[in-house]
């Protein structure tokens, strides 16, 4: 999963689409999967210096950000990989990058200050939202973002 590689590069868009329709106890599996990468991710972020994030973001630190990748990686399930495949084999990567912007920018503008505070925002505003349309959105966010040169 490339979780950092986009996670600060590609922010969730709101649109006005419908969401596809899923399976409700699917949908609620990869809600908690959502919750869970956003608190994984400030459970790894909030130890670190703000040096060592910034780094890490820039691509100057391989080696935290492939710590980073690991500490995530670990959450999902095999009935959450399974319930995500119907939405798309890109899934994981886009819920990760939406889980892990979002779980970023609810620490460092005060909305959260916990793992758990972000899971319970994260979980919340995917089973609102719910989780097709957050992959949807994540995709045509990733499309409309130039490529490095």
């Amino acid at each position: 999963m490339k979780l950092m590689t986009s996670l600060f590069a590609v922010c969730f868009a709101t649109s006005g689409l419908a969401p596809a329709s899923a399976d409700a106890a699917d949908d609620k599996e990869i809600c908690l999967y959502y919750g869970n990468v956003g608190a994984a991710a400030v459970d790894f972020l909030l130890p670190l210096k703000l040096q060592q994030v910034v780094d890490m973001i820039s691509g100057r630190d391989q080696a935290l950000l492939e710590k980073m990748n690991k500490s995530v990686e670990g959450v999902g399930n095999a009935k959450v990989k399974s319930a995500m495949k119907k939405i798309g084999d890109d899934a994981a990567e886009h819920l990760g990058s939406s889980a892990g912007f979002l779980s970023f920018q609810l620490i460092m503008t005060g909305q959260a200050s916990t793992p758990q505070e972000v899971f319970s925002v994260l979980y919340r505003g995917c089973s609102e939202t719910g989780p097709e349309r957050i992959v949807e959105n994540q995709r045509k966010a990733a499309e409309s973002m130039p490529e490095p040169e």
